[in-house]
């Protein structure tokens, strides 16, 4: 197949961090199996992707200028796509601009999404929230298919589209187990994005300030980002590349997933950043049911509430079972088959290979 790859809106720093990571292996998995395959990106800046098409618009306009711009970029960003021919066209999710509605024209569109759009652009303001609600039609009712991380999000979809769920992998090949820690006081890490009030830094935070004992890492974070004052047990490093940020989860006994996704309304995930720390071996807490890992039992794997007081309510469980993951890891073998995003893409384009030959769903 040849496939082009289309994001629009993804932000550079994103790009850097767990989106641009799934992108990278979606597509050099694609092209192991013999796909071409281009990557087409919508960008406000330049992102860290060289050798692919990127078509930059200006952000810090005002912003009459600012979407003429942006709906320019995406003129030639279509045109570059017809140019190339593709067999289908992948998609992921954004914010309509126009003319995105021509895309459907070049070839058979799949749609990939990761979160409920309506309650997302809903914590942005009631601008993006109606923009949105007015112009999702344009994008769902136009696809030949959709790609969904989680069962959950398919109950904001309208009916339609065939529909294949297919869960975040991790490439067990890059991620290697690392050795139990020797700490004297357990220490817990989180990894997240600023402006994301889901992951529920805050909630650690406050924890941190209640277990001075415990030693916080929150990862992707500056001062400025948390707004709010930070406790002497808790270090904020900031975006870090992979390198770096293996050398904080080397000294780390358990991370952190997710803590307080239902501020999105959201019941189920499977973040990138809990299947890096399990292929690393390390244990976990999650606040969610994970789409792989809620009907796994790992005394590895802390299971507490999806609500907002999940964390203060169940604090001495954490601490109880971060000091008993000093010198522990995850069984890596036992987990792997619930990982490997290997089998995920081969199982993501064997949909592709059905939309087009029109068996899906018969």
């Amino acid at each position: 197949m040849k496939i082009a790859y289309v994001t629009i809106h993804v932000a550079p720093e994103l790009m850097q961090s767990g989106a641009g990571k799934k992108i990278k292996r979606q597509i050099s998995v694609w092209r192991e199996n013999g796909h071409e395959v281009s990557l087409f990106s919508l960008t406000p800046s330049e992102i860290p992707f060289p050798t692919e098409r990127q078509f930059e618009f200006e952000k810090r306009a005002n912003i009459l200028r600012r979407e003429l711009n942006r709906a320019s970029a995406l003129k030639r960003m279509l045109a570059s796509i017809r140019e190339y021919k593709p067999d289908i066209i992948y998609l992921r999710f954004g914010l309509y601009s126009y003319p995105l509605h021509h895309i459907f024209k070049i070839a058979p569109v799949i749609l990939e999404i990761n979160s409920n759009d309506k309650a997302e652009y809903a914590t942005r303001g009631i601008f993006f929230y109606w923009i949105n609600r007015l112009t999702r039609g344009f994008t769902f009712n136009s696809v030949s298919g959709i790609v969904s991380p989680t069962h959950e999000l398919i109950s904001i979809l309208p009916p339609g589209a065939p529909v294949s769920v297919i869960s975040n992998g991790v490439d067990l090949t890059e991620v290697k187990p690392l050795p139990p820690t020797r700490n004297t006081n357990p220490v817990i890490t989180l990894v997240g994005s600023p402006g994301m009030n889901w992951h529920g830094v805050d909630k650690l935070i406050c924890f941190a300030e209640k277990s001075p004992d415990v030693i916080v890492n929150i990862v992707g974070y500056s001062q400025e980002d948390v707004g709010m004052p930070v406790p002497a047990n808790v270090f904020l490093h900031g975006f870090l590349a992979w390198p770096d940020l293996r050398e904080i989860l080397r000294n780390t006994d358990v991370a952190c997933g997710t803590l307080a996704l239902h501020r999105k309304n959201m019941q189920e995930a499977c973040p990138l950043k809990v299947r890096e720390a399990l292929a690393c071996g390390i244990p976990v807490v999650i606040a969610y049911h994970d789409t792989d890992l809620s009907g796994v039992t790992l005394d590895t794997v802390l299971q507490i509430p999806n609500v907002e007081d999940n964390v203060l309510q169940n604090a001495q469980r954490i601490r109880q079972f971060a000091r008993e993951m000093i010198g522990r890891r995850v069984d890596t073998n036992f987990v792997a088959s619930y990982l490997d995003h290997r089998k995920k893409e081969a199982a993501r384009l064997a949909f592709f290979e059905r939309i087009l030959a029109g068996t899906e769903g018969k």
